[in-house]
């Protein structure tokens, strides 16, 4: 099982609450990042993102001169723009649980606790990476999509119909489909002709099995 620990960025840029909203700016656009965990010591006390920046940053054209922007920006602290209710996962969550917590708060990063000291951070970009992975879509391949019955020994037999046409399945993933009780099958193959096991699949009675390659 991939956990939260396989992905998460280690190398962590952080923020003190003392520090300035300038400085916030400036570490954002440096590290080209969108969030920054805000530490006392090792500890996690509150989470800034670019969103909370843009909202807090009026426009520098609202201002005569750069100074004066920059004397507004130096005067707002962190702790005055930062959310202090950080959600938090520790590194052993399963990786789709932190994308579903991420997902369900509506929240674009994950800082990563270990005995309640701060370890890393898991980002969306880092979930969708993994995702991508885990949906095969790094490589060529064919891709299958068929709907099959939510009942117990259907995805083995699909399976041995796949591999009884000598063709390797790259990845495998199952949603429920949209009515009644059945589930959407989507399979990645390992060969640029989805053909024999589209027809394979069909013989066998499963209905609407749509193959392409994708590339």
């Amino acid at each position: 099982m991939m956990r939260v620990k396989d992905r998460m960025r280690r190398s962590l840029v952080s923020l003190a609450q003392s520090d300035t909203l300038d400085h916030a700016m400036m570490t954002l656009r440096r590290f080209n990042i969108r969030h920054l965990p805000v530490v006392e010591g090792d500890h996690v006390v509150g989470i800034v993102s670019d969103r909370d920046v843009k909202k807090t940053a009026p426009s520098p054209f609202d201002y005569p001169t750069v100074e004066e922007f920059r004397a507004f920006t130096s005067a707002v602290t962190v702790k005055e723009i930062m959310t202090k209710e950080v959600i938090t996962v520790s590194p052993l969550t399963p990786i789709e649980d932190a994308a579903c917590l991420m997902n369900q708060k509506r929240i674009g990063a994950l800082p990563v606790v270990q005995d309640g000291r701060l370890v890393g951070i898991l980002t969306e970009t880092d979930v969708l990476g993994v995702m991508t992975e885990m949906m095969g879509a790094t490589q060529t391949a064919s891709r299958i999509e068929i709907e099959i019955p939510a009942s117990p020994g259907v995805l083995t037999e699909v399976i041995g119909i796949v591999e009884g046409t000598q063709v390797e399945i790259a990845s495998l993933v199952t949603l429920p489909a949209r009515e009644g009780a059945r589930r959407l099958l989507i399979l990645r193959l390992r060969t640029i002709n989805p053909d024999p096991v589209v027809k394979a699949l069909t013989e066998r009675g499963y209905p609407q099995v749509v193959g392409e390659f994708m590339r």
